[in-house]
């Protein structure tokens, strides 16, 4: 007798979802690796240093843990979407810190890459929103006891 699970239409979207965001992903980062693959131990600054590394951590997650997690719960281990939130959010928050420090240090706004290669919009912006619709639409549910429909127990 095979125990397997049985997925729902929602598991293979999810599935196919999680495959295009890898793909795309490791697709920009193949074209402009330079901007990804980067030495933080390079960098005088500890503060930059720091930002460095989160957006290191920040992007391997977004490219490959969230789409990792999306494929998990397809396979109907429904818990990995727990990690959806901290995946999926890292990148933008790193960036976010390294504008605000870019700001501070030089009164100046990196904000050009989304103009000059818009493909940034898509990584930076458009992938984290989407992955957080994602799991707010896929994540479990409490569920309401509603008490007018339950039996009186005697004490």
């Amino acid at each position: 007798m095979s125990s397997h699970i049985k997925l729902t239409r929602l598991d293979y979207v999810v599935a196919l979802i999680s495959c295009m965001i890898f793909l795309s992903f490791w697709l920009v980062i193949a074209t402009f690796p330079n901007f990804y693959f980067v030495n933080p131990s390079a960098q005088i600054n500890p503060l930059r240093r720091f930002e460095l590394v989160l957006s290191t951590l920040g992007w391997i997650f977004i490219s490959t843990i969230s789409p990792l997690s999306l494929m998990i719960y397809s396979f109907g281990y429904h818990k990995a979407v727990k990690f959806l939130p901290l995946t999926g959010l890292l990148w933008p928050i790193s960036l976010v810190i390294s504008q605000v420090t870019s700001y501070v240090q030089t009164g100046y706004f990196y904000l050009e890459y989304l103009s000059n290669f818009p493909i940034f919009i898509y990584t930076d912006l458009v992938l984290p929103v989407l992955i957080m619709f994602i799991w707010l639409d896929i994540k479990p549910r409490r569920q309401k006891i509603n008490l007018e429909n339950q039996p009186m127990v005697n004490a």
